[in-house]
């Protein structure tokens, strides 16, 4: 749960630094991009919160559904925030966008993969 909540720590921190740091200097795709990782990883970290007090209350515990959270926050919330602001970090190279569709099937991964262990019960 400390995870989960430090995702959400980050995740205001962050969303303070777009609202206030970036006006004007990037582009309205760029912002979208930027909150689009934002939104994903909050509903993350909060997934992170909710999963484990499942486990916790079930007594169960699959580090795999962590893992591949993990995975989604790192390939795809922090490869978008990346590229939203690879103007600003000078970063010519595009891999940011590439590798996003891998955290997507992380995070999609991730919540099947909950289902089935709570479908054991």
């Amino acid at each position: 749960m400390v995870v989960g909540a430090l995702i959400c720590s980050l995740y205001i921190l962050l969303g303070a630094f777009g609202a206030h740091g970036l006006e004007g200097k990037i582009t309205t795709n760029q912002l979208n991009t930027f909150n689009t990782g934002l939104r994903y990883m909050i509903i993350h970290g909060l997934g992170i919160i909710l999963i484990s007090l499942v486990y916790i209350t079930l007594n169960k515990y699959n580090k795999w559904v962590y893992f591949l959270i993990y995975g989604g926050i790192l390939f795809f919330s922090s490869s978008l925030i990346i590229h939203a602001l690879k103007d600003i970090l000078h970063i010519n190279v595009n891999l940011f966008a590439i590798i996003a569709p891998i955290g997507g099937l992380c995070y999609a991964s991730s919540w099947v993969l909950f289902a089935l262990e709570i479908k054991k019960i």
